[in-house]
This record gives structure tokens, C-alpha cells and sequence, in this order.
């Protein structure tokens, strides 16, 4: 089965998250932003609409998915990111998005340096990356001998790679780039819930890498 096949096989819903931690660091403007990963096209249409973009672009493997709002957006690129040409305009773009993408490639190295001259001077990446250190992974490795993989989460079966919070510091930093920014998306057991309901994803708590499902980064060009 080609990788191209594997996403056809995905679910909808897989395709039509609206990103709402995502469109929450970037600010109000005439933005031109590029999706790498874009699935249904519903994140950048909601950036438009929320007025923080003026122009949307999108580089999308699932053509299917991305058919019914493909008007709506300036340009859509078909095809295997780590293969296709987007034919971009170098420093176009204030804002260049990879939501949960980078794990699903070969070299995620290789494309956000490929992707870099898309990007403005002082233009910020942002990604989203699943931590392989949560606590939910390492217990069902440790005490249950299990490391299963599923459609969807940290374990998703179409992923490539796994990440710690140093590994994506590390990642992007051989990049040519510097992080500036750095959320957590926290997910604590049952039992845990009542105790931190007070933190949020910008404070760090003991043992918040175990709770961290995902790593939210902003990051800029090295000069």
C-alpha cells in the first residue's frame, strides 16, 4: 500500500479538525499562511474568517480531501510534501503551518529546510508534535509490555517518527532554526484532573513532560 492509499483510508474527521490551539498564536492581519497538511482546508478557512489572514495556501496528500473547499483557498499543492515542487514564491508567507505532519515523514529535517524559503524574514513556523514521552505510551510499554498502534493519537499507525521535547529543540535547531515559543497540550489521568485544573499550558508543573500530549512550537529563522 503506497502512503498516498494509507491517508485515502483515514476517516473524515481525520481531515476536518478545525485547529483552534493553532490559530490562537497567530495574530490579527493581512497574513499570507500556508498549511502543509492542510486536509479539509477547514483551519485556514477559519484563519481567513476570524480575520487573521488575508491570503490562505495549502499543500495537502489526500486530493479528496480537500475537493470541497478547494475554491475557497488560493492555492492547494497535491502530492507527497517530501516529493512535489508547491512552486511557492520564496518569502511568502508570515506563517507556515505543519499540524501534526512532521512525524509522518521520512525526513521532517529536509522540509522544514525546504520550506524555510517559503517563509518571510521574520515569518514564524508553527507545528504541532505528538510527545512519545507521555505517560499513556510509557505505561502501556513499561508495565503492560504493549506499544500498540492505533488510527488516530500519539501512536498513529501512519507515523514515521516519535519525538521528545529535546528531540524537537534538537530537530529544530539542525533546521536552521530557533524556537521562540513553546505550548503544551496536557492530558492528565482521571485522577489527576481535579488537582491541576489550575495550569494551564504555559506554566510548567512537576512532571509535565509524562502529561504533555502534544508540543505546540513557534519558531523563526536562524541569522
Amino acid at each position: 500500500m503506497s502512503k498516498e492509499d494509507m491517508y485515502n483510508n483515514k476517516s473524515c474527521i481525520y481531515y476536518s479538525n478545525i485547529r483552534w490551539d493553532i490559530i490562537d498564536l497567530i495574530p490579527e492581519g493581512d497574513h499570507k499562511v500556508l498549511e502543509v497538511g492542510c486536509g479539509a482546508g477547514n483551519t485556514l478557512m477559519k484563519i481567513k474568517e476570524v480575520n487573521k489572514a488575508k491570503e490562505i495556501y495549502g499543500v495537502e496528500i489526500n486530493k479528496e480531501s480537500i475537493q470541497e473547499n478547494i475554491r475557497n483557498i488560493n492555492k492547494v499543492a497535491i502530492g507527497n510534501v517530501e516529493q512535489i515542487d508547491p512552486q511557492f514564491p520564496e518569502e511568502l508567507f508570515d506563517f507556515i503551518i505543519f499540524g501534526d505532519v512532521l512525524e509522518h515523514l521520512i525526513n521532517p529535517e529536509e522540509v522544514l529546510k525546504k520550506y524555510l524559503k517559503y517563509l518571510k524574514k521574520n515569518g514564524i513556523i508553527i507545528a504541532s508534535i505528538p510527545n512519545i514521552k507521555n505517560y499513556a505510551v510509557l505505561f502501556n510499554l513499561i508495565i503492560r509490555d504493549k506499544f500498540e498502534y492505533k488510527d488516530a493519537g500519539i501512536l498513529d499507525r501512519t507515523h514515521l517518527r516519535f519525538f521528545t521535547k529535546r528531540e524537537i529543540i534538537n530537530m529544530f535547531d539542525r533546521s536552521n532554526m530557533h524556537i521562540i515559543k513553546i505550548k503544551l497540550k496536557l492530558n492528565f489521568p482521571i485522577k489527576f484532573r481535579g488537582k491541576y485544573v489550575h495550569f494551564d499550558s504555559e506554566n510548567v508543573i512537576p512532571g509535565s513532560s509524562f502529561f504533555t500530549s502534544q508540543y505546540i512550537v513557534c519558531a523563526k529563522k536562524k541569522f
